[in-house]
């Protein structure tokens, strides 16, 4: 059977949503592996029946990253039909240029090339409304650590997965918690690739939200410090010398950054 591709992209998940030109780019944020979640959107048309493909992203190399599959139906060669498939947690082991295989049955179609680059998501940071009221509000939230990083790089689920509740600093969209030596211990925090949050209404306790973060280790630099007096110090309780504890601070703890993620897209 032969399948007509019209259109292939491979693109962020929130600019696949609000610039329809938007180019083949895929976001790690400015320290991490863990590509910001992204979509192959693919239009295409051909005899009706049912089909399935496969999307196998691969590094310069031709090692496989991750393969991913799909079933879908076409209604004949005059009506084109959308495909978007939606990649989360995928590792890329450095900004570069990858290239996606797309497979139809056991097919090689097309390679497509694409960009990773180390910087934020055009979306990241965007929280919604009532997530951003909470968090503004409150003083405490909670994290669910579901997987760490394996000394090979990947990832597997950490077995003491619990509720953490933890006070943190909020700005521009991004958690900041403090952890170490003295302070807040959340196992697995500071090696995980993704974290769930929860949120609560801080006069109902009643959950608000419950989404998946990024997280980053913040390098110990000018803006750890600023962060960490400015952000941090005023909402710890009880702290005795705002001033020595972020000293001591900067060398028994860390500080970790959540960024809330786009919801997985729908799917059918």
């Amino acid at each position: 059977m032969s399948v007509t591709i019209h259109d292939f992209r491979v693109t962020d998940r929130v600019l696949a949503e609000t610039e329809p030109d938007a180019g083949d780019v895929v976001y790690l944020g400015l320290v991490g592996s863990v590509a910001y979640p992204f979509v192959v959107v693919r239009r295409l048309s051909g005899p009706g029946g049912v089909y399935i493909d496969a999307i196998d992203v691969c590094d310069a190399d031709g090692s496989t990253l991750g393969t991913y599959e799909s079933k879908f139906e076409l209604d004949g060669e005059s009506k084109a039909q959308v495909l978007t498939t939606e990649l989360r947690d995928l590792t890329f082991p450095s900004a570069g240029t990858y290239t996606l295989q797309y497979s139809i049955f056991d097919d090689v179609v097309a390679n497509y090339p694409f960009t990773v680059v180390q910087q934020h998501a055009p979306g990241g940071g965007i929280v919604p409304g009532p997530l951003d009221a909470a968090l503004a509000k409150s003083t405490i939230a909670w994290i669910r650590v579901r997987d760490v990083d394996t000394p090979a790089g990947s990832r597997a689920p950490y077995e003491g997965e619990k509720d953490y509740p933890v006070w943190y600093g909020f700005e521009d969209g991004v958690v900041y918690v403090l952890v170490g030596e003295g302070e807040q211990h959340v196992p697995g925090l500071t090696e995980a690739a993704r974290v769930r949050l929860v949120a609560r209404s801080k006069d109902k306790r009643s959950q608000v939200a419950d989404v998946e973060c990024s997280v980053r280790v913040l390098p110990k630099d000018g803006a750890w410090t600023t962060i960490a007096s400015e952000l941090l110090a005023g909402r710890r309780l009880n702290l005795q010398g705002a001033e020595t504890a972020v000293e001591r601070w900067k060398k028994d703890c860390e500080i970790v950054a959540l960024a809330p993620l786009p919801p997985p897209v729908p799917t059918a």
